[in-house]
C-alpha cells in the first residue's frame, strides 16, 4: 500500500536468476581439485586487503565472501571474486569489482594479469565493457546478502538499469612469491591500458609471500 512498484526489480532478478543445477540437486560430490584451493587463497586475501587493510575511509564493505557462497564446490569460483561497496562522506556511494590471481611464475608480468582468457585484465575489461554482465553478477550476490545489506547492492542494479554507469573500483589482487615479485611490471596492461577503465578506478594490489613458497602455502591452506 505505499505506492512503491516492485515490478521493474522482480523483472531484473527473473532475467539474472541462476538456473537450479540437476547434478548438484542430486547429490553428488565430485572431488575437489587443487585449482580450487588456489583459487580460494587469493579470493580469501584479496577480500581481506579491500575489507581490513586499506585505511579506514578506503575500505569496502564486502558482506559476502565468494569462499562460503560457493555453487560448485568441486570448481574454482565463477565470475567476480569479490564484491563490496564503499560510502563517502558525501553519501556518494563506490562499488568494488575484484578479481584475484595466484602464480609464480618467473615471467613478469604473469601469464594471468594480462594473457590467458581468464586473466584479471580481459576479465575486469569484459565487465567494464559489459555493465549488464556486472548487474547479472549483483542480482545473483543479492541472494546472499543479509537485509540490511541488500539495499546498497540493489542501488546499483537499479542505477545500470537506467542507463547509468555506477562509480566503481576495479580490484586486483596478485598472489606472488618474492623471488618471482616485479613491482614495475607486474601490473601489465592494467597500468599500460589503464584509461580502458575510465570512468572507473583500478586498484592493483601485489601480496608477496617471503618466507613460504606459494605451493606450500597452499597445500598448508
Amino acid at each position: 500500500g505505499s505506492g512503491f512498484d516492485l515490478s521493474q526489480i522482480k523483472s531484473v532478478i527473473q532475467r539474472n536468476s541462476v538456473a537450479v543445477d540437476p547434478v548438484r540437486e542430486s547429490g553428488q560430490t565430485p572431488q575437489a581439485v587443487k585449482d580450487i584451493y588456489r583459487s580460494d587463497l587469493g579470493e580469501l586475501l584479496t577480500t581481506y586487503y579491500f575489507e581490513e587493510k586499506l585505511d579506514e575511509k578506503e575500505r569496502f564493505i564486502i558482506p559476502a565472501k565468494n569462499i562460503s557462497t560457493r555453487e560448485r564446490f568441486d570448481m574454482p569460483g565463477r565470475g567476480i571474486d569479490a564484491i563490496g561497496y564503499r560510502i563517502h562522506a558525501d553519501g556518494q556511494t563506490e562499488l568494488l569489482i575484484a578479481e584475484a590471481k595466484v602464480s609464480n611464475q618467473q615471467s613478469n608480468p604473469p601469464s594471468v594479469v594480462d594473457q590467458t582468457d581468464d586473466s584479471i585484465y580481459k576479465s575486469l575489461k569484459n565487465y567494464h565493457d559489459n555493465l549488464n554482465t556486472i548487474q547479472q553478477r549483483l542480482v545473483e550476490y543479492m541472494k546472499y546478502l543479509p537485509k540490511s545489506e541488500m539495499m546498497a547492492i540493489l542501488c546499483f542494479v537499479i542505477e545500470i538499469e537506467s542507463g547509468k554507469t555506477p562509480s566503481i573500483t576495479y580490484g586486483c589482487g596478485l598472489v606472488r612469491d618474492y623471488t618471482c615479485t616485479d613491482e614495475s611490471r607486474d601490473f601489465g596492461k592494467m597500468r599500460q591500458n589503464a584509461t580502458e577503465f575510465e570512468p572507473g578506478n583500478i586498484h592493483f594490489a601485489i601480496f608477496s609471500f617471503t618466507e613460504e613458497t606459494i605451493e606450500s602455502t597452499v597445500d598448508l591452506f
